[in-house]
Parts: C-alpha cells; sequence; structure tokens
C-alpha cells in the first residue's frame, strides 16, 4: 500500500474531461451521437446544413473519439473533428475555436499544427473561454513548439481561473507548490487547491489528501486526509479510493473498520488501481473484513504486480518460495523478486541477495548478491546490511588464504 503523489500529466492527456472543467459546452442530444466511430446521420445532416451547433458537436464528437483510436484511424478522426470545428469557429463560435485549438495542438502527424491550434485558442480566451487559456497554458508548459515557459503557463491560467475554469486553479496549485514559474509559495499551492476542491475537482481533492496525509510540506493532519481523500473517492478517483481504504484497515484518522477497507479497496482494484489491488491481497490473504482466501489473495497480487506494484511482485515471491496456496517454485520467486528489485523495492534486492546466501539459487553469482544485499543495506535495511558484512567477511578471508596465481616467466630473450 502506497502513497502516491500526483504527477503532473501529458498533454495529450488534456483531453480527458476532468482538464476541460470550468468551461461551458453545448453537447449534442445522446441520440444524435449514435455508436461507433461516426456521429449519427441525423447530426451529420444538420451539420452539413451549416447548422453551427450541429458542427461543434460533430467534431467534439471526432476530437472525443480520436482519443481512443491510433494509427490511420485516428487520423481519419481528428481529419473530421478539424472538418466540422474549423466551419463552427470560422463563423466565431467560440466553443468551436476552442475545442479546434485542443485538436490542432494535441493531434498526431500532419493534422498537428501548433502556430495555428494557438491562433484558435487566443481567440476564443479573447471570447471567454477559460479552457482556451488553459490550454495556452498547458503549450506553454510542455515547449511543444518552443522551450518551456512556465512563467507564461502561469499568466495563462490566471486568465482561465479569472474566467471560472477549475482545472486552471488546480494547476496553479501545482505551480505554486513546485516553484514553477513562480515562488514556492506552500499557503498559495493550498488556497488554489482548496479552490479547485471545493468546485469538486477530485485531482485537487486527492493531492490535499496527499499533502495532509504524507505531512511533509506541512504539518500531518489525518482527520484532513481523510476528508479529502473521501471527496475524491466518492467521484470516482481511483488513487483516493485505494489509499481511504488502507487508511480504514490502519484505523488511521478513521475508526478502524476492514468491511470499509474492503469495499473502497476493491472500488479502486475494480478500476485497475495496483494499490487498490494490494489492498485487498492483503485482506484476503489475512481474513479482515472476508474470509481467508489464498486464491483470491493470489489473484489481487497477481494483478497488482502486473501494474508494477513493487511491494506486490515482493510477495508474490515470498508465495512462492513459501508454498502459501501454490506449489513451492524458487523459480518464480526469484523472477517477482528481480521485479521488485529493478524498481528499488528494499525488501526485494534483500530477498534477492538471500537467495545466493541461503543456496536456494543455483544461477545467481556471488558478486551479483553482494550488490543487492548493498543496494537494500544503502536505504537502511538492517537484516541486507548485516548479510552483507558477513558475506564480505567470508571473501576477505578466502581471500587471504587463496594462493597467488603463478606467473608464467618471460621468456628469455635470444643470443645473437
Amino acid at each position: 500500500m502506497r502513497i502516491r503523489g500526483m504527477g503532473l500529466q501529458a498533454i495529450a492527456g488534456m483531453l480527458a474531461l476532468t482538464l476541460w472543467a470550468g468551461c461551458n459546452q453545448i453537447d449534442a442530444q445522446p441520440e444524435e451521437y449514435g455508436e461507433g466511430s461516426d456521429p449519427s446521420e441525423a447530426l451529420l445532416e444538420r451539420a452539413d446544413g451549416g447548422d453551427v451547433i450541429a458542427q461543434l458537436s460533430a467534431g467534439r464528437f471526432y476530437r472525443t473519439a480520436a482519443v481512443e483510436a491510433e494509427g490511420a484511424e485516428r487520423s481519419r478522426r481528428e481529419s473530421e473533428a478539424l472538418r466540422w470545428l474549423t466551419q463552427a469557429a470560422e463563423k466565431d463560435n467560440a466553443e468551436a475555436q476552442a475545442e479546434l485549438g485542443l485538436v490542432l495542438v494535441t493531434a498526431e502527424g500532419q493534422n498537428r499544427n501548433i502556430a495555428e491550434g494557438r491562433r484558435w485558442l487566443g481567440r476564443a480566451g479573447l471570447a471567454g473561454q477559460g479552457s482556451a487559456y488553459f490550454m495556452l497554458g498547458e503549450v506553454s508548459k510542455s515547449g511543444k513548439d518552443a522551450p518551456p515557459n512556465p512563467v507564461m503557463a502561469v499568466e495563462f491560467w490566471e486568465k482561465a481561473v479569472a474566467l471560472g475554469h477549475v482545472g486552471a486553479s488546480h494547476r496553479l496549485g501545482e505551480a505554486y507548490e513546485q516553484g514553477l514559474g513562480v515562488d514556492s509559495d506552500m499557503e498559495s499551492a493550498l488556497s488554489h487547491y482548496r479552490t479547485a476542491a471545493s468546485d469538486g475537482y477530485a485531482n485537487s481533492q486527492y493531492r490535499l489528501a496527499v499533502i495532509f496525509d504524507e505531512g511533509v510540506l506541512i504539518g500531518r493532519d489525518a482527520l484532513e486526509a481523510v476528508k479529502y481523500y473521501r471527496m475524491a473517492a466518492e467521484q470516482g478517483h481511483s488513487a483516493a479510493q485505494a489509499q481511504l481504504g488502507f487508511l480504514y484497515a490502519r484505523g488511521d484518522g478513521v475508526v478502524q473498520r476492514y468491511d470499509e477497507a474492503l469495499r473502497w479497496s476493491r472500488m479502486a482494484a475494480e478500476q485497475g488501481d495496483a494499490d487498490g489491488c494490494n489492498n485487498l491481497a492483503v485482506l484476503y490473504l489475512k481474513g479482515l473484513g472476508t474470509e481467508q482466501s489464498f486464491e483470491e489473495a493470489l489473484r489481487w497480487y497477481r494483478l497488482a504486480a502486473q501494474h508494477n506494484h513493487p511491494g506486490a511482485q515482493n510477495m508474490l515471491g515470498t508465495i512462492y518460495l513459501t508454498g502459501q496456496g501454490v506449489d513451492v517454485n524458487a523459480s518464480e520467486a526469484e523472477h517477482w523478486w528481480r521485479m521488485a528489485a529493478d524498481q528499488g523495492f528494499a525488501a526485494a534486492q534483500y530477498n534477492l541477495g538471500g537467495m545466493y546466501t541461503r543456496k536456494l539459487s543455483t544461477t545467481m553469482l556471488r558478486i551479483e548478491a553482494v550488490e543487492w544485499l548493498g543496494l537494500a543495506a544503502e536505504q537502511g535495511h538492517s537484516s541486507a546490511a548485516k548479510e552483507l558484512s558477513e558475506l564480505q567477511t567470508v571473501i576477505a578471508a578466502e581471500a587471504d588464504v587463496a594462493e597467488p596465481e603463478s606467473v608464467p616467466a618471460a621468456p628469455e630473450s635470444a643470443t645473437l
């Protein structure tokens, strides 16, 4: 179970609806969207007839659908989005201008035109579209067509916030927290996060929860952490659900309740969250909040491990070495420990080194065992430090008693 910070998202992720939050949108009626890769014929007929709202809706449909496609199909959908949005944008529809700018700066291949995208986003921003200024901030921060300019990014996000864009408030929180384009100021960061969180922005709710949970940037406050985790979790934020489940299992900031730990962890796990999967595995392994089930524990550990959760990978190694619900398999144990160790997980590094000292591996070299034990010891793993010292003592003793290799005599020079 891990606490995860909120990483900055790549610009392609700006297509997510949460990052378009805070702007007014006009959507086609659901039945007009149709099914599959194209809108309904009724919507396209209206768009062909010059209906600007239909053109906007068709363009938005293709823009959203393009995110799910790859290769030639993605290019086709982006081209269709550009076609319809351009028609609506040229009729001075500000929403279409913002959508058009978004497609132009995030499209792939020949459909991408960042300079043109900036132009349309600028027009949309002047027309009151906060989402356009938000996206201009993203482009400035990423350095897609010029060196990254965090100062300019902050200026655009401030304009977006003034127009009510919630996602921009979150970005300003990140900027002040990390000192990007502004001086680092935790008080300002919290203010912007709280503004976005109060408007229902789940990413800000989650970030506030992590800040209060970790207690590094400010004093730890478990009650505040739980409050914000719950706010984000109730909106379906999988990382918040997983951490809320973890806190219920520990009784940290809440009354300990394994049934609630199981419920929230399952919600996260069913969304593919690695921490949620690992939480469920632990609960099933120990029979907390549910009947003990090695089969279910193994299933959820596997799912977490497949999502590169190092703790789950390490535990799978232990399960295979000890035979908990499975046949003992030292090779499988080594496989999972190695995966976790490669991610810097100290316990797995210690376990790998121990496979040599305990003669559990027929392939591991002593020099590799020294390396793994050393890496774990550097992270403060006391057992690894002890075994490393013992192994180095053995190596030194062997070196003392080893006979030096004989050096062949140099050939005599020929005498003329």
